[in-house]
């Protein structure tokens, strides 16, 4: 018995002492995850924000902060549902993936022998351009570009498809890293020529159905009005809801952390949820695999980065010897950040119902600290100058166009000379009236935002100020015959970094 004794119990205390050390780190963790999530709520003080942190396929860590709806004071839970914006490519990937998995298209597959119709401002890229380059971001268009087809228009993917085929092309296709929105749109309209299924109801049957993601939605369209919703701020005050008629293979997902846990746990464990396979691990593989290079900043090099790739659906790079798979949404008044730690097995969700990215990131990079066990910085106080220096950089280019602006110039020609219909061939056209004895523009497509008064801001040339609240005001540069004086067309100055409104060049309607 006590040779019994003598081998039991250090064998015990071989497998308890582990156990003890593990459930304490365990603990410790989940307290300092609870740390740096109310650090970063009231360094940044979005309106409200949720996490969850999910470890071999459980939630380890979860909570809100703040509000659903600020007016209110309706506190945010964790079953409140955010638009998670480009975090909805991964899904658009995954669902091309489920077809490849199903022999129904290969990634090499044409888009044109989908969509005939398809046709970009270059001949050989529309005929070369393949299923996994729609989900790569290396079309040779830059990034962004194309966006002003679908923010907020009328327009449906049709006609979208259509008007492609005036972007300008100005990167190396298959090499240079340019993100687009509007490729994940088109790989959406295969998806549903393929299987006659709308994006929409495959996402439901294949995913959310089979995931038990019983809240997430595919866009507004699908509320039926008994959603627990976040709703969306900009400065602590509520805004509109952001309604999409196109494009929403890219961006126009509803959700929430508890939902997206089951979402990045699958993805964790090979394809499977509750031992039911969703997609295959080759699959798997594949959407994670890297697709496309991009440059590494001085910054990201200073924080432990050595490489970072585009893959389909996500953003993959190293930080700190872990291999980071990850996508940031952003969308008028909601940030979201989903990410995996593959060889930790933890999955991060992130979601706030303000406008800061500096929020979500502070928490990530935080939280990764934790797991893997370095503190490389202190973060919130990184952030918070990062912010600061963003503001006043915004102010300084505020002040510089004011300065350069002449005083005491006059227009060529008389006010009503510059009403009337202009047309942009990729964009579509623009109408400029006299309201109230005052200049107002409106681009049509994009009417119930993208319309504005005209203050005279020197010689042929109008201040605007559209009503999105993230854009800074623009400056619509007509361009006037000097010998008849005939108003021939503008171009709109606006400085953003999400629409290149440099592009678009309207001609008068004869």
């Amino acid at each position: 018995m006590k040779i019994i004794v003598r081998f039991i119990l250090p064998l015990i205390l071989v497998i308890a002492i582990p156990l003890i050390l593990f459930y304490q780190k365990k603990d410790s963790d989940i307290k300092q995850f609870d740390r740096v999530s109310q650090q970063t709520f009231k360094t940044f003080a979005p309106s409200g924000l949720s996490i969850a942190i999910v470890k071999e396929g459980s939630i380890v860590y979860e909570r809100s902060f703040g509000y659903k709806n600020a007016t209110t004071m309706d506190f945010m839970d964790n079953s409140a549902l955010f638009n998670i914006a480009s975090c909805s490519k991964a899904f658009t990937a995954a669902c091309i993936g489920k077809l490849v998995q199903e022999g129904l298209l290969s990634w090499d597959d044409k888009v044109v022998d989908y969509i005939p119709e398809f046709k970009l401002n270059d001949e050989c890229i529309t005929n070369q351009m393949n299923i996994q380059d729609l989900l790569s971001h290396h079309s040779g268009l830059q990034t962004f570009e194309g966006d002003l087809l679908w923010y907020n228009t009328n327009y449906t993917n049709e006609e979208i498809i259509e008007r492609m085929q005036y972007l300008p092309i100005n990167k190396k296709f298959r090499t240079d890293y340019g993100y687009q929105n509007n490729m994940f749109m088109v790989a959406g309209e295969i998806i549903e020529r393929i299987t006659g299924l709308t994006w929409e109801k495959f996402v439901t049957q294949n995913f959310f159905a089979p995931l038990e993601m019983y809240d997430s939605r595919t866009s507004s369209d699908a509320f039926d009005g008994k959603e627990n919703l976040a709703l969306p701020h900009y400065n602590d005050s509520l805004i509109e809801v952001f309604d999409f008629e196109g494009c929403k293979p890219a961006a126009s997902i509803w959700s929430n952390t508890s939902d997206l846990a089951k979402w990045v746990g699958m993805f964790m464990n090979d394809g499977k949820y509750k031992n039911i396979e969703i997609l295959s691990p080759e699959i798997i593989k594949e959407l994670t695999s890297p697709q496309t290079i991009l440059n590494v900043s001085d910054e990201a090099a200073s924080f432990g980065t050595h490489f970072k790739t585009y893959t389909m659906g996500w953003y993959a790079y190293d930080y700190q010897g872990c291999k980071i798979l990850e996508h940031d949404g952003s969308m008028p008044g909601y940030i979201s950040k989903v990410a995996m730690i593959p060889e930790k097995n933890i999955g991060i969700i992130i979601l706030n119902n303000g406008f800061d990215f500096y929020c979500n990131d502070a928490l990530m990079l935080a939280i990764t600290d934790i797991i893997i066990g370095k503190s490389t910085n202190n973060w919130f106080e990184y952030y918070e100058n990062k912010t600061r220096e963003s503001n006043q950089y915004d102010k300084e280019q505020y002040n510089e166009r004011v300065s350069k602006r002449e005083l005491n110039t006059q227009t060529t020609t008389n006010l009503t000379n510059f009403t009337g219909i202009y047309t942009d061939k990729m964009y579509g056209d623009a109408k400029i009236e006299m309201v109230n004895e005052q200049l107002k523009i409106t681009l049509l497509p994009t009417a119930k935002i993208f319309s504005s008064t005209m203050e005279h801001w020197q010689h042929n040339s109008f201040k605007i100020e559209f009503k999105d609240p993230y854009l800074p005001f623009g400056i619509v540069n007509f361009n006037i015959d000097p010998t008849t004086k005939k108003v021939k067309g503008f171009t709109i100055d606006l400085p953003s970094s999400d629409f290149n409104f440099s592009n678009l060049n309207f001609k008068k309607a004869e």
